[in-house]
């Protein structure tokens, strides 16, 4: 008979909060780089469907708006394409973030199972919503306090899938993490930043290697500052297999 345990790997959002997670960005950046070179169509999938979501949205509004002149777009366009991006694009990114946590704990999911999984909450949408909303009155506020918004809700879209969280709780204990750690995590977000505008002259070529990496550094950064809650089962055979339990 098989025998059923739950375990946390990486830290907590407890220790977190007080202060007593190390965070080593090089140790973190080496193991992030290790999974990248093994693991990278998953996220890449989820990567070229935001690319094909956002063109289809794209082309679909000059036809419904009649634009002729694509350096003249209607200010209603603009908005109406960033909304339909975001809530169409929201459960793709939580994909490709819960793949990263995956990846983090030694596990390795299918993008397919992990999207139909975020497209089932409307919660996602939602917070998704929420939070560009947020960082949009903070960047017309002062460019600072959007940009605090945009880095200190990184981890929200992850702690409402993973903690079950409310959207307002994700959002709070993401920001009160970033607050212990921001440091490291200014670091990790200003690098990655600069690496993906490098990564432009490469004609999107660099982007095959720095998106997975990015997404797998985060997975690595969310288990050290929030833990990963997983199931070990122990068969007759005394083999283990750890697989994740949310």
């Amino acid at each position: 008979m098989e025998q059923q345990q739950f375990e946390i790997q990486g830290g907590s959002l407890e220790k977190s909060l007080n202060g007593e997670t190390q965070l080593d960005l090089k140790a973190i950046a080496k193991e992030a780089w290790d999974l990248s070179k093994e693991r990278k169509s998953e996220i890449l999938q989820g990567a070229m469907l935001i690319v094909f979501v956002g063109m289809f949205i794209f082309w679909g509004l000059l036809f419904y708006f009649d634009v002729s002149d694509l350096t003249q777009l209607p200010p209603k366009m603009e908005i109406t394409f960033q909304i339909l991006l975001i809530v169409f694009s929201a459960p793709i990114i939580v994909a490709m973030l819960l793949i990263g946590m995956f990846h983090s704990v030694g596990i390795k999911p299918t993008f397919i199972t992990l999207l139909k999984h975020a497209m089932g909450s409307a919660l996602v949408i939602l917070l998704a919503l929420l939070v560009a909303a947020l960082t949009d009155v903070g960047m017309r506020l002062l460019i600072l306090p959007g940009l605090y918004l945009s880095m200190g809700t990184g981890f929200s879209l992850m702690l409402l899938v993973d903690k079950k969280l409310a959207p307002s709780q994700a959002i709070l204990q993401s920001i009160k993490v970033f607050n212990k750690y921001w440091a490291p995590l200014i670091i990790f977000y200003v690098v990655s930043l600069f690496a993906f505008v490098m990564g432009m002259f490469s004609f999107g070529v660099a982007y095959i290697w720095l998106i997975p990496f990015y997404i797998n550094f985060k997975g690595v950064l969310y288990r050290e500052l929030f833990g990963v809650k997983v199931l070990s089962v122990k068969d007759q055979a005394n083999q283990d297999e750890t697989i994740f339990h949310a």
